[in-house]
């Protein structure tokens, strides 16, 4: 984890008072800072961005998670099951 994402971290336990455990990632390229958080979907993150200095990104992450509330956000993880297939059973019959 590099120093700045270190310091992303501290702010959001701060404003949450409590502890992101989640994977978190930030990417600064020509004066816009990008924070990727991976609440649920590995494949997909929250993506918060902010064109700016360093400072003010960091002022910008402590307003959103004030505003927006993110340790508020729940999800679920649904999971198929699959019954196994009776190969006595004649579906067409069955009504």
């Amino acid at each position: 984890m590099t120093q700045l994402e270190q310091e992303i971290l501290d702010i959001i336990n701060e404003v949450i008072e409590g502890k992101y455990v989640g994977k978190l990632r930030v990417v600064h390229d020509d004066g816009t800072y990008a924070l990727y958080l991976y609440l649920d979907r590995w494949y997909t993150p929250t993506i918060l961005a902010y064109e700016g200095t360093e400072d003010e990104f960091k002022k910008f992450i402590r307003n959103e998670f004030k505003k927006n509330q993110y340790h508020k956000v729940k999800f679920w993880k649904i999971t198929r099951e699959l019954l196994p297939v009776d190969e006595e059973s004649d579906w067409e019959d069955e009504e």
